[in-house]
C-alpha cells in the first residue's frame, strides 16, 4: 500500500510530531497563565494561534514532495483551530485547578470531570482536529488530475479519523474511569 512506503511513514511521523508540538505550546501557555494567576478568559487565543503557525511553517519548510505545494490558508481554518486552542486551554485550567497535591493524572482527571463529561470534551478536541485536517486538504495544490483523487482521499481520511477518535476516546475514558484503582 502507498501509505506504507518509507516516504509516507516519515511524513506521517513528522506530522504527528508537529501536532504534538502545537498541543505542547498550547498546554504550556495555559499552564504558565494559570501559574501566574491569570484567568483562562485572559488567554490571548489569537497570539497562541499565531505561534502555532510557526510550528506549521517549520513542518512545511521541510517537506520535499515533487508536484506538490502546500500553502496553508489560515483564514479557512482559524475558527476551528482557535476553538481547539480554547478547549485544550480550558482542560489545562480545569485539571490544574482541581489537581490535589501528590495526586496522579488519573486522580486529577477524575476530580475535574465526570466520566461522560471527560469523554465529550476529549471527543470534541479530536473532532476539531479532524475538522481542521479536512479543511487543510483544500490548501493542497496538486497537478489537476490529482485534485479529485485527493478530495476523495481526504473524505475517506476524515471518516477514518472520526471513527478512530471515537475508539480512542472510548478506550482512554475506560482506562481512566473503568478501573477506579488505576493510578498513572
Amino acid at each position: 500500500m502507498l501509505l506504507s512506503l518509507p516516504f509516507f511513514s516519515t511524513y506521517y511521523d513528522a506530522n504527528v510530531r508537529k501536532e504534538v508540538d502545537k498541543d505542547r505550546l498550547i498546554i504550556e501557555e495555559a499552564a504558565h497563565a494559570f501559574e501566574a494567576g491569570r484567568p483562562v478568559c485572559d488567554l490571548d487565543l489569537e497570539d497562541i494561534f499565531e505561534r502555532t503557525k510557526t510550528v506549521d511553517k517549520a513542518f512545511v519548510d521541510h517537506l520535499m514532495i515533487p508536484s506538490f505545494s502546500l500553502v496553508v490558508r489560515y483564514g479557512d481554518i482559524a475558527d476551528v483551530r482557535i476553538q481547539r486552542i480554547w478547549r485544550i486551554s480550558r482542560v489545562v485550567y480545569d485539571l490544574l485547578k482541581r489537581w490535589p497535591d501528590g495526586a496522579s493524572f488519573v486522580d486529577a482527571v477524575r476530580s475535574a470531570y465526570r466520566e461522560a463529561e471527560f469523554r465529550d470534551i476529549l471527543l470534541e478536541i479530536l473532532h476539531l482536529y479532524n475538522q481542521e485536517t479536512r479543511m487543510l486538504t483544500h490548501s493542497l495544490k496538486l497537478l489537476p488530475p490529482l485534485n479529485k483523487a485527493m478530495n476523495s482521499f481526504a473524505e475517506t481520511l476524515f471518516q477514518a479519523m472520526e471513527e478512530t477518535a471515537t475508539a480512542i476516546t472510548d478506550g482512554y475514558t475506560h482506562t481512566l474511569y473503568g478501573d477506579r484503582n488505576v493510578h498513572a
